[in-house]
């Protein structure tokens, strides 16, 4: 009997514990009702997949009328009037970890794009009387690259951008849609190893009186480094620097035309496009991105905004809305690193990630790893869980601080991503987790980008005008239906027309058979593929592959 009754004493003695256990949590919320229960937080922390399904019914909902409150004027301030002086402003560092480039590290970007303008300019001395001398700058190098094309993108050039692989060589469809340009180049750069293997690589269609540099062969004293040139220096005629003109030759990630409804009959094989911009049209782009700091907190010199760049698969990213965030980032006075993996962050310290959809949930999934140690362990994400589902952020884990470092406050990615990935980083990094918008038309060196936080829900106010606004209003990009009546959009029947879009961002698509010049200006790009207008009035971004990532 006694030993009977120590058990009793014992069961009740346990369950007694138990209540007292969970009062602990309980009690907090009842007084505080805005403090939510932590078991359920832990529960997600322990059990969160990322399934196909969950993560279709989490994409993100960008509507006609939620930009960013953080809107800026076309121009950043009154002083900037061209892309010129945006750049000459940029005293940022561009810099990169685990990529090998000849380009200075500790060098300003406007100091960087001085000397490059003057010595291009001075490399086309036979030609400069020309309309518009054309050059072709093919480097896989994401430094090169950059600085080349934005010291290019201020002279009255007509510059061609292409991509090669990182074998060095370049795809039949890219160097098709070289060949109208060959024979009239009168200057090529490239990261080749010397100046034969690009003449070997482009053909017999070269021009012969073509100067071909090799920046093996470059002396970057002269070309980065070297004061500013008086007595060569390149035009600063704003007149003059806005009849610049730059041509990128963009891979094509889908099968459908990304063009105007003339001209969306396409040759077979065509495997690329050209687009070209005005310094116009990446001013725009770059200011458009500015709105995204003031939500992460003021840019300064002691910022330093770290990009993942991976070219290992030919694919260049460079031309996506990382050039944006980097230009915009230099603009501020921060630094910019291209950084390709995680394993050097923690010694660099950065302060702004801006990495792929898939590295944002392998991270979260990390995360959910560290939940399933210990029991300690998943109460202190589940701790975290619950600030953050009330609007707020604590510190980060230790394990993740040592994986990216102490003073990184946020993460962009520029992808969808679930709502369980974005809430499980800003659980676990302390740090605000964003998206970054991308303007559907996904081609050349600008994107329009806003700030886009998962848990601010969007508002769902149905469209009445036959034209929305799409993106930061500051940036005047615009879309609208076709292939409906107008009243449908009174009648809210959007849903059954087509998404068109355009803006100052957005480059003019060049068609081979055809004069670029007699392209109508008024030319809306159709997204059919890319987004889908909702019968609310909103339209849905689609993820930019079918391949299950986030």
């Amino acid at each position: 009997m006694e030993d009977q009754a120590v058990l009793i004493g014992f069961d009740q003695l346990t369950s007694t514990l138990i209540v007292l256990f969970i009062l602990s949590y309980l009690i907090p919320s009842i007084i505080n009702p805005d403090q939510s229960w932590l078991i359920h937080p832990i529960i997600l922390a322990h059990q969160a997949r990322f399934s196909p399904t969950r993560k279709q019914s989490e994409t993100p909902i960008i509507t006609n009328s939620g930009a960013t409150p953080h809107s800026l004027p076309v121009t950043p301030d009154r002083s900037v009037k061209s892309l010129y002086d945006l750049l000459l402003k940029a005293e940022g560092k561009l810099q990169q970890i685990d990529l090998h480039s000849i380009l200075p590290q500790d060098v300003r970007l406007n100091r960087l794009i001085t000397n490059v303008r003057n010595q291009l300019w001075s490399q086309l001395p036979s030609k400069k009387n020309e309309e518009h001398p054309k050059i072709l700058i093919l480097c896989e190098d994401p430094y090169l690259k950059l600085v080349f094309t934005l010291s290019a993108a201020t002279l009255p050039i007509t510059t061609i951008v292409g991509s090669s692989k990182p074998t060095g060589t370049i795809s039949i469809d890219s160097k098709a849609a070289l060949e109208p340009y060959l024979d009239s180049l009168s200057l090529v750069i490239s990261d080749s190893s010397s100046k034969d293997l690009v003449q070997e690589l482009l053909g017999p269609k070269l021009a012969g009186d073509c100067l071909v540099l090799s920046t093996a062969e470059l002396d970057c004293n002269a070309w980065f480094l070297a004061d500013d040139q008086r007595g060569d220096s390149a035009p600063h005629d704003p007149a003059l620097v806005s009849q610049a003109r730059l041509r990128i030759i963009h891979q094509q990630q889908r099968s459908s035309s990304s063009t105007c409804s003339n001209d969306s009959t396409k040759k077979e094989g065509e495997g690329v496009e050209v687009y070209e911009y005005t310094p116009e049209n990446i001013l725009a782009g770059i200011t458009g991105s500015l709105g995204i700091f003031p939500v992460t907190g003021k840019m300064t010199s002691k910022d330093r905004i770290f990009l993942e760049f991976n070219n290992s698969d030919g694919d260049d990213d460079l031309w996506g809305s990382e050039i944006s965030v980097a230009l915009a980032g230099l603009y501020s006075g921060a630094d910019v690193y291209f950084f390709n993996g995680f394993k050097l962050l923690s010694e660099y310290k950065p302060t702004i990630l801006m990495i792929k959809a898939m590295n944002a949930q392998i991270l979260a999934e990390e995360i959910i790893q560290l939940s399933n140690l210990s029991l300690l362990k998943k109460f202190t994400i589940g701790r975290r869980l619950s600030q953050v589902y009330n609007g707020n952020l604590g510190s980060p884990l230790v394990e993740t601080g040592e994986w990216v470092g102490p003073q990184l406050r946020a993460i962009l990615t520029k992808d969808p991503i679930s709502q369980s990935t974005a809430t499980l980083i800003r659980a676990g990094f302390g740090v605000s987790m964003q998206r970054i918008y991308a303007h559907p038309i996904s081609t050349g060196p600008i994107l329009v980008s806003q700030q886009y936080d998962f848990q601010v829900p969007q508002s769902t106010t149905r469209a009445t005008k036959s034209m929305m606004g799409c993106g930061p209003p500051a940036a005047n990009v615009e879309c609208k239906i076709v292939g409906v009546a107008e009243p449908s959009l009174v009648n809210h029947d959007a849903w059954k027309g087509k998404l068109v879009v355009r803006g100052p961002s957005i480059g003019t698509r060049i068609v081979p058979s055809r004069d670029p010049t007699s392209q109508q200006e008024d030319c809306f790009f159709p997204v059919a593929e890319i987004a889908q207008v909702l019968p609310n009035g909103t339209f849905l971004l689609f993820p930019p592959s079918s391949t299950g990532d986030d």
